[in-house]
């Protein structure tokens, strides 16, 4: 057994990096969309007791889970989403090299070249068994500003990875789909397989293979999303 399994099955994590992206003033988000906003209520340095503030943020800030009511009137919000998807192996897959740059807006990574490309990695990890965790990373760098040239990712991918039992999927992108899509393919894709869109990572330094995922959302009721502090767990 390899040392991806191991640390899978006996818990000897050694190593952890943070996939999520801090938030403050000036994080990117979808055109329109709310920015992240701090206003102090109470602060010690005014001779407050404690210090408390109130936020105002969009659901979908930085790293964050889109629940199926974010696209479809009467699905599921974010508090449904199921912890175990969010939790466990998963597959960190580069896809950069893959993706259509001369279009516009970038032609995202083909559905079969993915495929081949997990099952190369899989292959080097056959006893870890099947992958129900997915990450996709398409930048070197996390994104600062917003960029209109978003790809997202070929529906066909996400409906083959819900088919082979996948249950989370997970980009360093800020949607599913391209910003000017409306009829919003890969979303409608993952619903429909029953796979967790998990968006907004920051893989710029993540290591292609194996590792442990925890991404949880704020059970927030009735919302359309929620963010999570996205964590990868290593073996040596």
């Amino acid at each position: 057994m390899n040392a991806a399994c191991l640390f899978a099955t006996k818990g000897s994590l050694v190593r952890y990096i943070d996939i999520s992206p801090q938030i403050e003033a000036g994080t990117a988000v979808w055109p329109g969309d709310q920015g992240f906003q701090r206003d102090p209520r109470w602060n010690l340095s005014s001779g407050d007791s404690v210090s408390v503030s109130t936020v105002t943020i969009t659901t979908h800030i930085g790293a964050h889970i889109d629940a199926p009511s974010h696209v479809r009137e009467g699905a599921p919000s974010v508090e449904s989403t199921p912890i175990d998807a969010c939790l466990g192996k998963c597959l960190v897959v580069d896809v950069s090299g893959l993706l259509e740059r001369g279009s516009q807006p970038h032609g995202y990574a083909p559905a079969a070249e993915v495929w081949t490309r997990i099952a190369k990695l899989s292959e080097q990890d056959l006893e870890c068994g099947p992958i129900e965790r997915l990450l996709l990373r398409h930048r070197a760098a996390p994104m600062t500003v917003w960029d209109p040239q978003t790809p997202g990712i070929d529906p066909e991918l996400v409906r083959w990875f819900g088919e082979q039992g996948g249950r989370l999927l997970g980009l360093d992108l800020a949607s599913f789909d391209p910003e000017r899509s409306t009829e919003l393919p890969a979303h409608h894709a993952a619903i429909d397989a029953g796979v967790v869109m998990l968006e907004g990572l920051d893989l710029s330094h993540a290591e292609e293979g194996i590792a442990q995922l925890t991404a949880l959302p704020i059970p927030w009721r009735g919302a359309d999303a929620a963010p999570v502090r996205a964590v990868l767990g290593y073996a040596d």
